[in-house]
């Protein structure tokens, strides 16, 4: 069985497993090849390098190195950790299409950040299929079950430093994705502050049917626990 898996950086790192008993092939975003995640660019250092040739021709590269490494926090590592990963190899059984390593979330507070894992599995028939990823914000509610209101587009937006694009899988091949939550600050356009309660996510796996359509694959609970 060939095994691909995707890990996360600042646009999302990439890696490649060959095959069962191969070489193990890192693919960071900037496209550089490397034996582990851990080598991959980090936050920090990919927005210093972007501000560098941004504004080289007005100040010298010293000196915006400096500047912005004044004004960058400590990196956010996307990567899927050990942890997940092997939540994901247990809870992954082979009778299952999909799976998310941690479908309920707990004790996270605004800012805070999460990856998960998602794990996909080709076990349709003949040749290869391709299959998208789409995670879309469901309902909030807080711990007596009420409704909260919200602004559905600031909730989704903990999703956004997800970028799925299409991936085409062999029969019985499967492939891990990091999924990226960060939580908001507010949920509401007034600026109405994050409050505690479950923020509900669908994740929807479909696979390109042979007229160019999708058709859903698998569907999938992604729950986020504010703590109060």
């Amino acid at each position: 069985m060939k095994i691909k898996y995707v890990c996360g950086s600042i646009f999302l790192v990439f890696l490649f497993l060959v095959g069962c008993g191969q070489k193990t092939v890192y693919v960071c975003s900037d496209g550089t090849e490397v034996a582990e995640t851990t080598l991959c660019p980090t936050t920090a250092e990919i927005t210093t390098e972007e501000v560098v040739e941004e504004i080289a021709s007005e100040e010298s590269a010293e000196e915006a190195v400096a500047e912005e490494s004044a004004e960058t926090s400590e990196p956010i590592d996307y990567t899927l950790s050990d942890a997940e990963k092997a939540l994901l190899q247990e809870r992954f059984t082979p009778a299952l299409r999909a799976v998310v390593s941690n479908p309920l979330i707990k004790d996270m507070n605004p800012g805070d950040v999460y990856v998960a894992g998602l794990a996909v599995r080709n076990i349709l028939g003949g040749a290869e299929h391709e299959f998208v990823v789409t995670i879309k914000f469901r309902e909030a509610k807080d711990f007596s079950g009420s409704i909260l209101e919200t602004d559905d587009a600031l909730i989704q937006a903990w999703m956004s430093k997800n970028l799925y694009t299409t991936y085409t899988l062999e029969r019985s091949e499967e492939v891990i994705l990091p999924v990226i939550i960060e939580v908001g600050e507010t949920i509401t356009d007034r600026g109405g502050p994050t409050l505690p309660g479950t923020y509900i996510f669908d994740v929807y796996v479909d696979y390109v049917t042979n007229q160019g359509n999708t058709d859903e694959y698998e569907k999938l609970l992604l729950t986020v626990q504010i703590t109060e």
